[in-house]
């Protein structure tokens, strides 16, 4: 993490710092987990390390 952090560094690591949201249309968000979730998007991972919701925000390659 950088001297002046913002929002989506990944912070320390291990440390459940980020969530994956998802909204009615199917998009996913790469979201700090202090900041509120906006309207019209709910949780669908996390709270995570940003690793894990990285992770989480690729296409399942099984199904490809």
């Amino acid at each position: 993490m950088s001297a002046r952090s913002g929002p989506f560094d990944p912070g320390p690591g291990g440390r459940a710092t980020h969530l994956v949201l998802a909204n009615s249309l199917g998009q996913l968000s790469l979201w700090p987990v202090w900041r509120e979730v906006p309207a019209g998007w709910s949780v669908r991972f996390g709270p995570a390390p940003h690793e894990a919701c990285t992770a989480a925000l690729e296409p399942d390659r099984k199904r490809a």
